[in-house]
């Protein structure tokens, strides 16, 4: 096979894209999309799969094969057609070529393919890699896929190859790596290295990184029962659904159960962080009505649903194309994989933030220094080319600009140095100074938009120095000066003026809590001189928060100083009061008036800023549970638990029969710095539905510990520390307790509240059992069947009789009819009129879902009529008629309408074993001849659901 590419084009550009492809027109996107699912085809063959004629098809060919989008290889001398991963030359180099090929370097790499590579299951992946020996001796070079490319080393056919080149040969090693058909889809990074350490060790190992997806395998077999699923809107790698990074891409699941069971399905992305998608399951209702979240999606048989998929990029997000996996787990069937892939087209963000900084922007002889500083906020990288220019059109200045080409990775951040040296010629330097403006131009290699391509900045060039003529001026004004100053003094000098040396706080650090005013220190020389001396202190903002205080000195130092200030040459006073006592920020100013009628500007001097720190803030620091979990404790004797709550009860106990301990529920602990700043503690409980479940309690610490806490708190390091304080919550469920604390004075009035992890309390099983279930007085157990004679055309009451104890929330069933029943009780169970059997059951259902339940079956039969037979009495307790226990129903009561009617008796206390209800001793009932009963009823017969049940 011969191949000879004619298209050079394809040597030196930049990898091809999908989002490339689908720029281009519809008829060259689709010659494109083919050609890149299925190389090596020839015109004829493009031409009869697009359905065109073969000449439009030549035309588009070339077009793509100039634009680089593929190439044409002749393969025995017949033109075939190849997807091309380089674009048209002239074209940005990719980062890979471009740092192979770097000058300087004796080993370059090209490999092919250089990006991101998808392939399904059951293909073989052929890695290309070119290298060649551009250094000044043979080499032995080694090329292999490292070990940590866990999953394709082990893939790899041959991972590890070897090349003996010499200078300024190239060579090509291909790594076949079959993809095995159980290979589960996703992304797999791989690291190719280029190894010489023998002829090259200082310029190698030379590394390139890149990832293969390997895509869902979607000729995989699907059975006809097996669910199925599929994605709205429907996407592919040729069209993918276009989303804004940030914004929420709604993906409907439709999903089937084709099976004859009830299934629960879950639906997750492998592919994608958890913050890049939410799933929303359809909300399901409780046996009360009341909504609640669902985790998956419960189908019946047959029965379709919808799942609610929401894919959001992060802002972050780089703009390409993104395929990542959906699948979908059936409870059923959880080795079942169920696999679709969604496309995803992220938008790309064109923004790119410039800032020219001045560094150095008025010089003399020395170069202007300017920064031009570039922030890509976009999700694309940026190809950036400088120039830096004269605004003015003139040429005084040489620009030196440091990088001229920046590539910027979306969040990446670049500086470009300016400098800019004046014209160093003399006779070009202005005599006044001058402006001298230029510009910064910015291209982007890609044509992405810009929003400002130019920037302005300014140098100013200082004048020449007047240095000659500065001599004899400095000389005229320097005698005019002193000649003034001579006479100044003589005749015009004022008196000496009273000056503030020093003004400063006493102290550094002040606090409300301490109670104490800030004070003050100055020095003043000639205070003879003094009048009066103010006083004031304002906030930052300029408002007075002290005083003004005004001392008279007229007279000497007032009585009021006359502690803190001593006199002689200077004034000093140390530790004068003020009034500033409440927390804030204050600046003291002092002022000084001097005597005399001509005062002039007065003196005054200001001291830093002085800060009054408030009253410390309690915090907690901890506050937490002693346990996470909790169990349930059940009082199996509830006359122990009155005797226990009984103080008398426990004083009269003796030591051996003292109750156990009181169940306390669930136990609190917390610690809270500066206790004596507490005024008030609220405690609140909630579920994590945020409905409160332990009523707030408020907890006065304005006097100290309460006297209910003092044993389970205490004062410890400067910190309230409360160990084991019960909350006598006992109740099963999940908890969440809430600490407030109010301050003694301060703001806020309330600080916010502190919350402990869920803490939960584990519901213990209460056993429960039937301990009566009897059939006209008899016990079930002991007689499981009976055999009932009735009278043609009349309805027979049979008294049921039950009691169900032990247990929490049960559901009680008595069936077929009535359904659900108290735990104890009795009703009238109407028999059929017509020969039948029946069997009842009561069944108990506890709240884990356990049943218990005892069954009794009823069999009436009817006498047959020629032949009388003798009646037989009851047998008693244990005996049996023909091997089955046997009873005659009760008569229906005296006076009563509604037994003539045909409906149920009022319901009536259980009778006694061996007893009717009316308290005589049943009359004996025939059986039919030969002791067997009689055949089922007939259609015609109603069923026992049809009378209304009655319950004690």
């Amino acid at each position: 096979m011969n191949s000879n590419p004619s298209n050079p084009s394809a040597n030196g550009g930049k990898t091809i894209n999908i989002a490339d492809i689908l720029a281009l027109p519809e008829r060259q996107r689709q010659i494109a999309l083919f050609i890149r699912r299925e190389e090596g085809h020839t015109l004829p063959e493009i031409a009869d799969h697009l359905n065109e004629d073969e000449q439009a098809i030549a035309i588009e060919l070339d077009e793509l094969v100039q634009e680089g989008f593929i190439r044409e290889m002749e393969v025995e001398g017949i033109p075939r057609y190849y997807r091309s991963e380089m674009r048209r030359q002239g074209s940005q180099f990719s980062k890979m070529i471009q740092q192979a090929l770097t000058p300087g370097k004796p080993l370059s790499m090209i490999v092919n393919p250089s990006g991101d590579a998808p392939i399904t299951p059951g293909s073989t992946f052929e890695l290309c890699v070119t290298i060649t020996n551009e250094g000044n001796q043979s080499a032995l070079i080694e090329i292999y896929i490292d070990e940590t490319s866990q999953f394709l080393h082990q893939w790899c056919i041959s991972p590890y190859e070897r090349l003996a080149l010499g200078q300024g040969q190239s060579s090509e090693v291909v790594f076949q790596i079959p993809i095995p058909l159980d290979a589960t889809p996703g992304t797999y990074n791989y690291l190719l290295m280029v190894d010489a350490q023998q002829h090259y060790p200082e310029d190698t190992p030379i590394q390139h990184q890149a990832r293969l997806q390997v895509l869902p395998f979607v000729q995989e077999a699907i059975r006809v029962n097996d669910p199925t699923f599929s994605l709205l809107p429907i996407t592919s790698s040729a069209v993918p659904a276009v989303v804004q990074p940030g914004e929420p891409l709604e993906v409907q699941v439709l999903v089937h159960n084709r099976s004859d069971r009830v299934d629960r399905f879950r639906l997750t992305c492998p592919d994608l962080a958890a913050n890049w998608y939410r799933v929303i399951y359809p909300e399901g209702y409780t046996d009360t009505g009341v909504v609640r979240v669902m985790d998956g999606l419960e189908l019946n048989p047959g029965e379709k649903g919808l799942i609610q998929l929401i894919i959001t990029p992060p802002v972050d997000t780089w703009a390409t194309i993104y395929s990542p996996t959906v699948r979908l787990y059936s409870l059923n069937n959880p080795d079942l994989v169920l696999l679709d892939a969604i496309y995803l087209q992220v938008m790309p963000i064109y923004l790119l933030t410039v800032e020219l900084v001045t560094l150095v922007g008025k010089v003399s002889h020395q170069s202007g220094v300017f920064e031009l500083q570039l922030y890509n906020g976009g999700n694309i990288t940026r190809d950036i080319a400088l120039i830096a220019k004269s605004a003015d059109g003139d040429d005084l200045c040489t620009y030196t600009l440091i990088p001229t080409q920046i590539r910027l990775a979306p969040g990446g951040y670049a500086i470009a140095n300016l400098e800019v040296q004046p014209s160093q010629k003399w006779w070009r330097r202005p005599f006044y100074g001058r402006v001298l403006n230029f510009v910064i131009e910015i291209e982007d290699l890609q044509q992405f938009p810009l929003i400002n391509n130019r920037f302005q900045g300014t140098l100013i060039w200082e004048g020449r120095p007047w240095w000659q003529f500065l001599l004899v001026i400095l000389g005229i004004v320097g005698l005019i000066g002193a000649l003034i100053f001579l006479l100044w003094f003589l005749f015009f000098r004022p008196k000496p003026r009273p000056e503030i040396i020093e003004f400063a706080p006493a102290g550094k650090n002040y606090s409300a809590a301490d109670e104490e005013s800030v004070r003050l220190n100055w020095e003043i020389t000639n205070p003879k001189r003094i009048q009066t001396i103010k006083i004031q202190g304002v906030s930052p903002d300029g408002v007075v928060t002290s005083g003004p205080i005004a001392y008279n000195f007229s007279r000497g130092i007032p009585n009021e100083l006359e502690r803190f200030c001593t006199t002689d040459e200077v004034l000093n006073c140390q530790n004068v009061p003020t009034d500033a006592r409440e927390p804030g920020d204050y600046v003291f100013e002092l002022t000084v008036i001097p005597e005399g009628k001509k005062r002039g500007e007065l003196e005054e001097l200001q001291t830093n800023t002085v800060k009054i720190t408030p009253f410390p803030i309690p915090e907690i620091e901890e506050f937490a549970s002693t346990q996470p979990v909790y169990q349930e404790v059940i009082q199996t004797n509830p006359e122990a638990a009155d005797q226990e709550a009984s103080p008398t009860a426990n004083e009269n106990n003796s030591p051996e029969e003292q109750p156990q301990p009181e169940n306390l529920g669930i136990l609190l602990n917390w610690k809270i710095s500066h206790p004596e700043q507490i005024r008030l503690l609220k405690l609140v409980g909630r579920n994590p539905e945020g409905i409160v479940t332990f009523p707030m309690q408020s907890i006065d610490f304005s006097q100290g510990i309460p006297q209910p806490l003092q044993d389970s708190c205490e004062i410890q390091d400067e910190a309230l520390v409360c160990m084991n304080l019960a909350t006598g919550v006992r109740q099963p469920g999940t908890y969440i307790f809430e600490l407030i604390v109010v301050p003694q004075q301060g703001e806020p009035e309330e600080l916010p509240a502190q919350k402990t992890d869920p803490i939960k309390i584990e519901a213990q099983p209460v056993p429960f059992d039937i301990v009566e279930f009897t059939v006209n007085g008899i016990e079930t157990l002991t007689r499981p069947k009976f055999v009932v004679q009735i009278s043609e055309d009349e309805s027979i009451p049979v008294p049921l009789s039950w009691k169900v104890e032990g247990g929490r929330e049960l559901k009680v069933e008595l069936l077929p009819a009535p359904g659900t029943v108290p735990r104890e009780g009795t009703v009238p169970y109407p028999l059929s009129p017509e020969p039948s059997t029946e069997t009842i059951t009561l069944q108990v259902t506890n709240e884990a879902g356990e049943q218990k339940s005892r069954s009794v079956t009823i069999e009436t039969i009817q006498p047959p009529p020629p032949e009388p037979v003798e009646m037989t009495p009851l047998s008693p307790p244990g005996d049996t008629a023909n091997g089955l226990p046997t009873f005659e129903p009760p008569p229906p009561p005296e006076g009563d309408s509604t037994a003539e009617a045909g409906t149920s008796p009022s319901p009536s206390p259980s009778p006694s074993p061996g007893t009717t209800p009316s308290g005589t001793e049943p009359k004996p009932l025939p059986l039919p001849p030969g002791g067997s009963p009689p055949l089922p009823p007939g259609a015609d017969s109603p069923p026992p659901a049809e009378f209304p049940p009655k319950f004690r």
